[in-house]
């Protein structure tokens, strides 16, 4: 069943589209521990925010100004003391510290993830020539994600000007502002969320290349190259589709769950029944966080398995066999 030619484990994986897909959800269903590191992956590198989204009650402009004013007051109408910058660039040298050792983590959990899948005896993938090292596959990632930098600056104006109109003539009040400044900008998260995808795309599958031996640049066409093939789009569109319709679903039914807390915890109702809302929110959220574990590591799975060849083949025969008319049906299927 492994390894040998025309087996059906190397049908299932490397000639259709459809064969890879199962094959991933196969493997990655059957092992939790996959779900975890592809889940705390995506959580230190900003997935937090958006898990704790639901739990988290948005502000009102009121609130915004009675916790901003002071701050903003001090900066504007006073000197700061050479004390305070230091301490302000020390707040700011901190921030970015802990940026780079969250996607250090992130990107050493990827790596980890991919050294399983490639060697899961049934997905009969060969391991890769050189060890993946964390801060190559770093780089490699980031170089991927500078449109997202770009798009993340257009979204960061977008979203300043149009706070800016929204405080000089408000909306409805009854709205937090956040979501009346997001409505007036959706464009501003719609690009910053594909670009943000795509990067992720990019950078995934180049870091696969790059455990192959290929250089950054190398990796980064190779990796744009692997995405437009017809099997890429494929792989893109389904996985990410069910990426995000679990976190929006987790965000809707996370919020409802908390929101009947809030209003438990502002009743007055009795203890059962608030006990009864917590255990309700606890219990979603991490049956929630569970699928969308669970969906990660599918969408990480799927891509190793485009981007490594399978055991017995070398890469220009793998990247062949990708491109069979087989494939091609399959994935246009």
């Amino acid at each position: 069943m492994l390894g040998a030619e025309g087996t059906e484990t190397e049908a299932n994986v490397g000639s259709t589209w459809t064969g890879s897909m199962a094959a991933a959800l196969a493997a990655s269903l059957g092992r939790p521990r996959w779900w975890v590191m592809a889940l705390a992956a995506f959580l230190v590198r900003g997935g937090i925010a958006v898990v704790l989204l639901p739990l988290v009650g948005l502000p009102s402009a009121p609130a915004l100004a009675t916790a901003l004013a002071p701050t903003i007051e001090a900066l504007a109408m006073s000197r700061q003391s050479l004390e305070a910058a230091l301490a302000a660039t020390a707040i700011i040298g901190l921030f970015i510290g802990l940026l780079a050792a969250a996607a250090y983590t992130g990107t050493w959990l990827d790596n980890a993830l991919a050294r399983e899948a490639e060697a899961s005896p049934e997905l009969d993938l060969r391991l890769p020539h050189i060890t993946r090292s964390p801060w190559r596959t770093l780089a490699v990632r980031l170089t991927a994600h500078l449109p997202t930098l770009v798009a993340l600056a257009y979204g960061a104006v977008r979203i300043v000007i149009v706070t800016y109109q929204e405080l000089l003539a408000p909306g409805d009040p009854t709205v937090p502002i956040a979501l009346r400044v997001l409505s007036r900008a959706p464009d501003a998260i719609v690009v910053a969320g594909l670009a943000w995808i795509l990067g992720e795309a990019i950078g995934g599958l180049a870091a696969r290349r790059a455990a192959e031996g290929e250089t950054a640049g190398q990796a980064i066409r190779g990796a744009i190259r692997d995405l437009v093939r017809r099997r890429g789009v494929a792989t893109f569109v389904v996985t990410d589709a069910v990426v995000v319709a679990v976190v929006l679903l987790l965000l809707v039914v996370v919020g409802r769950a908390a929101e009947h807390v809030r209003g438990y915890l502002f009743g007055g109702v009795n203890d059962v029944s608030l006990a009864a809302a917590l255990l309700l929110l606890v219990t979603t959220w991490v049956l929630a966080l569970a699928v969308l574990g669970a969906a990660l590591a599918w969408r990480a799975t799927a891509w190793t398995i485009e981007a490594t060849p399978r055991r017995g083949l070398a890469p220009a025969a793998a990247s062949a066999a990708d491109e069979s008319p087989a494939a091609g049906e399959a994935a246009a299927g």
